[in-house]
């Protein structure tokens, strides 16, 4: 005997259902997108911070060591056997793009070694080149050596770990530019070297300011549109982009508290 009382889903419920389930799918898809979105940009501009904290740490405490030697040290180091390497020495990008180098030396001491090798001599300096991983952004690199005073040369010796050459010490840098400033203010230009025009300033420097900018590793606003990030030293320098990328500028400023002794 057949039971005429069994009900069935026809194909129209079928259908509404499909509907629905594509309508939540979809709107689940567009969540995760914006929240995965979302994620992305806190992971970016974390981790521009990240980077942009630990160089910055490095620089400015090399800055602020410029021109320290301990009080009997007797060391003399020189630019080009004749005139002795300056506490800092800055080098604009002639061209106006990234980016500006540095150079700093300055003293230290061991005093577990005699006579003169207690006292010890570093130039550290900052260079820059093309990332090798993404096009319009820039390597830093550092290069720190050790003056020999028997053979009267800056060296960077592999069997000193104090010493290397070319490290890599942040990458996705848009620019950085370092401005020499005296004790009001007012920035030195050029900055003083020992063949310049102001070269009777060269320990005048009273604190340098580092313009730095870094950009995200990926695209971060939806759309492209010109933006603009202002240099402080030239607008020549101003970064002129039109793209998704995010360029964070950061300002530093270190003061030259070794050189004190010199003015």
């Amino acid at each position: 005997m057949i039971n005429k009382n069994i009900k069935g889903i026809t194909l129209i419920e079928i259908l509404i259902g499909v509907v629905i389930s594509s309508i939540m799918m979809g709107a689940m898809l567009t969540s995760y997108n914006v929240v995965n979105g979302s994620y992305r940009q806190v992971i970016d501009k974390a981790s521009i911070g990240n980077s942009s904290r630990t160089f910055s740490d490095m620089l400015l405490r090399d800055i602020r060591m410029a021109g320290y030697k301990h009080f009997d040290d007797p060391l003399i180091t020189f630019e080009d056997n004749s005139n002795p390497n300056i506490p800092i020495e800055i080098v604009k990008n002639a061209n106006n793009t990234c980016c500006d180098r540095i150079t700093i030396v300055y003293g230290d001491f061991d005093r577990n070694l005699a006579d003169e090798r207690r006292f010890k001599r570093f130039k550290a300096t900052y260079s820059s080149r093309a990332s090798t991983t993404d096009d319009g952004v820039f390597q830093i690199l550092k290069t720190n050596q050790q003056w020999n005073n028997t053979a009267e040369q800056w060296e960077d010796n592999a069997d000193n770990f104090e010493t290397y050459t070319d490290e890599v010490v942040a990458d996705f840098v848009a620019d950085i530019e370092f401005i020499a400033k005296d004790e009001l203010g007012n920035s030195i230009i050029p900055p003083p070297t020992w063949n310049n025009q102001n070269n009777d300033q060269i320990y005048s420097i009273h604190t340098v300011e580092v313009f730095l900018t870094f950009r995200s590793k990926n695209e971060f606003y939806n759309n492209s549109r010109a933006r603009t990030i202002t240099s402080l030293f030239s607008t020549k320098r101003d970064q002129e982009n039109s793209d998704r990328f995010l360029r964070e500028p950061i300002v530093l400023n270190a003061y030259t508290r070794n050189l004190e002794s010199f003015r």
